[in-house]
């Protein structure tokens, strides 16, 4: 196993190593030592003989990581212990990580990538709750490895106790807007549309820095309103001065160690080169080696369509389970 994870380490930092022969090798690792996995392949009439291309790999619903620990490893010896959002009559998922490692690496590579232009460090204003207010939440811990690589000093988040203080928020930009630095902004999109609320109560619009990006995640999973990307980004540039080209859009789930980024009002989605992606029945499914210590391919109850690279995020299946971070935020702001 040791050799494994640094041949997929390898190939995370700098792409060297055969994609498929990785994912195949995975595979056979989770089989074998994932005992729910390797059970339910067995209930597919999938084995370690069987499996001869990463498209045969049997991918695991979502759902099932709210009812089974799909892990390599005994749970109590996890690294991190992961948990989904979503209303408080649901059944959370839980994603145990043996390691940090591939999470973090993967996090990293990526958000450099798509969100930042340089490795300067930039002021971040965060409206979510630390890892101290959310200690299950990945996208918490997210934004906390973002912070601590990239995050000048004073950078904060605004959900505190369990609500998102929207007044000292939109006084922290208007604060940046004085200084004239440019400023990111992280958070859900459902946080987002909380502020522009409370700029709307005071009747006041902000210009942000040029350079100023903001960056949401969740999308309108919310009872509240229905809001479509463009409609979202109009808001965006109407409210903070912030330009289409700088707002990125981030999709990600608590049961998948990597992410993925779309920029200004489009559904399109590119993700890393470790993670292929495939439409079956006209829902995303998702093979993520940096899941090494779980489950690699993960049928998601995401509606989409591929595209190049990467694909459109269409919106969920009409019986899909309410889940998502927009959902946890939700929650805050009631």
């Amino acid at each position: 196993m040791e050799r494994l994870a640094l041949r997929v380490e390898q190939h995370i930092r700098s792409g060297l190593g055969d994609w498929e022969a990785l994912a195949l090798e995975i595979f056979q690792y989770q089989f074998e030592k994932n005992a729910p996995y390797g059970a339910y392949c067995r209930s597919l009439g999938q084995s370690r003989v069987t499996v001869k291309r990463w498209q045969d790999i049997p991918a695991v619903p979502v759902q099932a990581f709210k009812s089974v620990d799909l892990v390599t490893f005994l749970p109590n010896h996890a690294a991190a212990h992961f948990e989904s959002s979503g209303t408080t009559q649901q059944t959370p998922s839980r994603h145990y990580l043996k390691t940090l490692t591939f999470y973090e690496m993967a996090l990293k590579k990526s958000f450099r990538e798509h969100v930042l232009a340089s490795d300067a460090k930039i002021p971040m204003i965060i409206a979510a709750p630390a890892p101290a207010e959310a200690p299950r939440s990945s996208l918490s811990w997210m934004f906390e490895v973002v912070k601590n690589k990239w995050g000048e000093i004073g950078s904060q988040y605004f959900v505190q106790q369990g609500r998102l203080n929207e007044v000292k928020l939109a006084f922290s930009l208007r604060k940046a807007q004085e200084v004239g630095k440019p400023v990111l902004l992280l958070g859900t999109t459902v946080a987002w549309l909380a502020l522009f609320d409370e700029l709307d109560k005071t009747q006041r619009t902000l210009n942000l820095p040029k350079g100023s990006r903001l960056l949401d995640t969740g999308g309108m999973k919310t009872s509240k309103r229905l809001l479509t990307r463009e409609a979202f980004v109009d808001l965006v540039q109407e409210k903070l001065g912030i330009a289409e080209a700088d707002c990125v859009s981030e999709y990600g789930m608590c049961e998948m160690s990597s992410q993925f980024y779309g920029y200004g009002k489009s559904t399109y989605l590119e993700g890393p080169a470790w993670v292929k992606t495939e439409v079956v029945d006209g829902l995303l499914r998702h093979y993520d080696l940096a899941n090494v210590d779980s489950v690699l391919a993960l049928q998601t109850q995401d509606l989409g369509r591929l595209e190049g690279k990467g694909f459109h995020l269409l919106g969920r299946a009409s019986e899909a389970d309410a889940k998502g971070c927009s959902l946890s935020a939700e929650a805050f702001l009631n």
